[in-house]
């Protein structure tokens, strides 16, 4: 067959697929559709000498996990679309192909691909989601001689934060579990701190936790983009989970009289102001006593031989959203 008339029917099958599959949202994208794409145009693709992922993480109970089968695998995402590939089969003479929500038996056909052809792309799929792709080889009586399937996912358009904090000269964010496990390969970070201003970015290859080194001067916007690493390259996501953190301010004593003691602290670049807590003698919880664009506080009506809890958190309003530093705890009294 001709290649513009193969592309003619091409496009009549995968308009015809669309048709046919409007009504099964409940099994996976409405609107998937085939097409012989070499690549999504949504994605980020980088080379990268990264060693293979660690899949020790997959043995953890109850852990799914990306397959792909002989002959087949993914090798590009984006949002919203998938690429695999695979080794052609001899005296295939097309290829079916079909999807199904990942771990379903539930297969919906998409449409032909002839045997000229050993990669496809299917696009309009649901963010951060995992299918199964299977590959029917038929020969030119239309029997069935061959299928393999592949587990594949599209990138996510954000990541859960599941804790962070400060440690050390360090701020470490311990990043939700996503399933399959797999889906996600490590994160691209850029931060950038309202002290220097100047970005900085990092790729961490792992899923679950990394640390950023950060001065305790300063507030950081710190934007995570979750990639996934297909056959040797990187797909970054275009969405960024961003957030806004400093590692905390340094308390210091600054003076004191018999029922008052004074303290200071260092300016956080970026904040935009400091609240006050005290954690009064036979209290279990700190009361918020002050919010100040100053850098020194002085607490009143103290008593001798008595220890306060005192915590200064830096504030940084962006937009309609308060974001605050890490919370240090101070233990003082009057001497």
């Amino acid at each position: 067959m001709k290649a513009r008339s193969f592309k003619k029917f091409f496009v009549s099958i995968a308009l015809s697929a669309i048709l046919t599959f409007s009504s099964t949202a409940a099994v996976f994208a409405a609107t998937a559709q085939l097409s012989l794409a070499e690549q999504s145009a949504n994605s980020i693709q980088e080379d990268t000498d990264t060693p293979s992922v660690d899949d020790s993480d997959a043995q953890a109970a109850a852990a799914s996990y990306l397959t792909s089968g002989s002959g087949i695998q993914q090798v590009a995402a984006s949002v919203n679309s998938i690429t695999v590939q695979w080794s052609s089969v001899s005296n295939a003479d097309k290829y079916a192909v079909s999807i199904s929500n990942f771990n379903s038996s539930s297969y919906r056909f998409l449409g032909y691909v002839g045997n000229t052809r050993n990669k496809v792309t299917i696009n309009k799929l649901k963010a951060g989601t995992a299918y199964n792709i299977k590959l029917t080889a038929l020969n030119s009586s239309g029997t069935a001689i061959s299928s393999r399937t592949a587990g594949c996912t599209t990138l996510y358009t954000s990541v859960n934060i599941k804790s962070s904090y400060a440690a050390g000269n360090g701020y470490t964010f311990n990043m939700a579990t996503v399933n399959p496990s797999n889906s996600i390969s490590g994160y691209k970070v850029i931060y950038q701190s309202y002290a220097s201003k100047k970005a900085v970015t990092k790729y961490f290859n792992t899923r679950y936790s990394f640390t950023l080194p950060m001065s305790g001067t300063a507030f950081y916007q710190v934007k995570i983009y979750p990639y996934i690493i297909l056959n040797n390259k990187r797909y970054v996501s275009s969405s960024a989970t961003t957030r806004y953190v400093a590692t905390g301010v340094t308390l210091q004593k600054a003076g004191n009289t018999s029922t008052s003691m004074s303290v200071k602290w260092n300016r956080i670049s970026g904040a935009t102001n400091y609240t006050v807590y005290i954690k009064y003698p036979g209290n279990s919880s700190f009361k918020k006593v002050n919010t100040t664009t100053s850098n020194s506080f002085t607490l009143t009506g103290m008593k001798k031989n008595f220890k306060y809890g005192i915590k200064i958190i830096a504030n940084k309003k962006v937009k309609n959203k308060t974001w605050h530093s890490y919370a240090k705890v101070y233990n003082m009294s009057l001497v």
